[in-house]
Order: C-alpha cells, then structure tokens, then sequence
C-alpha cells in the first residue's frame, strides 16, 4: 500500500490469469477486464496483471507478497493450475476474489451471474416462440492439465452448471430432454461453434433452436448455418449467453443472455477494497440477476 498525494491510501491489485485457452481473445474476459480497469483508474489504485510462473505458487499469500499487491483477484481461477484451484477451495482469504464458476464453501469473495435463471430465462422465450426441439452447444466439461506426465481433469464448472440449468428449464417447459443434442466442444471459441455446428448441420435431424454456452460458440454457430445456406432464424434460431459488445452488431444480431460484465469487475474492486477498509469481516458472495436481450437470431 502507498499513500497518493491526497492522503489516500493507494493500493495495488493484482489479476491472475493465464495465457491458455484464448483468454486474451475472450470478449467474456474483455467485459470483466474493462469494468475492472474503469474502476481502478477512476480511484486511482495501480494494477498489475500476470499469469502462473513455472513453478506452482503454495500459498495464496505467497502470491501476495511475490507480486506486493495488497489484492487479487483470478480469471478463471478453475482453468489455471490444480494447485491455484485447490488453493481457493482450502484457503480462507479476504484480500482474493474469484469470478464466476462458483463454488459452496469457498471461503474467498465470489461474484458470479446466476446461470440457472439465465438459462431459464432463455428456454423460456424459446418455449414461448413454440420451439418444442431445442439443443445445446456448450464448451468443454472438463479443464485438463498435465502434471509431472500424468494428464488431470477438473470439473468447469460454469459448463456443467449451464448444461444442468438447461436441462431443468426444457423440463420445466414439458420439452423432451434429448440428449444426442446436447453438445460439448473443446473451447469457448467461435472457431469451435462453427466446427462443432458444421458437423452438426451433416446430420439428417436438427433441432430448431439450439442454445449456446456462450456468445462466441452462438458466432460460430450462426456461420456454419449461413454456410449451409440456412437461415438464422428462420431454419434454426440461435442464442448466446454473455451479451458481449459484438452480439448487437452480428450479421444475424444475437439474443443472448446478458451477463453485467462490466459491473461485475467494478463491483470486484469494490468489495476488495472493503476488505482492506475492515469493513468487510467475511469473504462476500454476490449473485448477479441476468438479463434476456431479444434480437434476431431467436
């Protein structure tokens, strides 16, 4: 911590993250990341951004003192390395904040969107629109590292709550639940919803409307349907989750789950700082209501 010329404290915040997995290319990211640097510039706090070093770190407060920063916060915090990921399940922490993938018990502050609403939200305008076959394409199940030559999977759990939401919302409606049309891909990318909707579209039966995991997989997936010479949505009608800053300006423009991204990585900054005022006694967990944004392409 450092004293600004106001008499403030002027602390520094750190984000950890990793170069893995298009985390850089992810507009996802690009929302929580700007809420976050809008805030710290308008406090004037200092930032530094970094990803896992070669050698695991041990302990949260070992990442503290590495990087003198007197917060954290972690993107992703499942898809970086086993040790971080068991480090926030077994550590209590009030100056570290995870986003999204939430976990009961974690005893580090939380911010994350309720998936299950969400999900809900967006079969249910489907349902409403007379859709009875809907699928899924969603990103991968499992993150998968390799350890000292051994391969090890974790649950992602923003996956496997989105699929289950899903699920649940299609019963809900009284929509059959098939599951040959539920979908895993290998990334959250654009590049990937097209692979996996081209290969879909070969198929003799489809769905009429299939619900994607997030915004770049519904990008994809709306590509390979224009290159089948399809239309979205006349043939098949498509949604996204995360409302980010491309999904209105699409060439189909996106109905999509709005995630408030921004608010999100703001609100992160927020809460840390409570904590380093002490008026923040426990770590807090704070849900987020999304929000359905109606376009065209559903």
């Amino acid at each position: 911590m450092k004293q600004g010329f106001s008499s403030k404290p002027r602390y520094t915040f750190g984000i950890l993250t990793t170069v893995a997995k298009d985390i850089f290319r992810s507009r996802y990211h690009a929302g929580l990341l700007s809420g976050i640097f809008r805030r710290l510039g308008t406090l004037g706090h200092e930032l530094k951004v970094f990803t896992l070093p070669a050698r695991p770190y041990r302990s949260l407060d070992g990442i503290l003192l590495e990087h003198d920063l007197d917060a954290l916060m972690i993107l992703t915090w499942r898809w970086i390395h086993p040790e971080i990921a068991r480090l926030i399940e077994t550590t209590r922490h009030d100056r570290v904040l995870v986003f999204n993938d939430p976990l009961p018990g974690l005893r580090v502050h939380q911010v994350y969107t309720d998936i299950a609403a969400g999900m809900a939200q967006a079969v249910g305008y489907l349902a409403k629109k007379k859709y009875r076959t809907i699928g899924m394409l969603h990103g991968p199940k499992d993150v998968t590292f390799k350890e000292d030559g051994k391969i090890r999977k974790l649950p992602f759990i923003d996956t496997c709550l989105k699929e289950n939401a899903f699920a649940t919302a299609l019963k809900t409606k009284k929509i059959p639940v098939k599951r040959t049309w539920i979908r895993a891909g290998e990334a959250n990318s654009e590049a990937e919803g097209y692979r996996l909707m081209k290969r879909w579209l070969r198929e003799k039966k489809l769905p009429r409307a299939i619900v994607c995991g997030n915004d770049d997989l519904a990008f994809g997936a709306i590509k390979a349907i224009q290159g089948a010479g399809l239309d979205c949505p006349a043939d098949i009608a498509v949604t996204g989750f995360d409302d980010n800053e491309q999904a209105k300006s699409f060439t189909v423009p996106l109905t999509t789950v709005r995630q408030p991204l921004a608010r999100m990585g703001a609100d992160a900054v927020d809460i840390l700082l409570a904590g380093l005022a002490g008026s923040s006694a426990c770590p807090v967990r704070k849900s987020y209501p999304p929000e359905l944004i109606v376009r065209k392409s559903a």
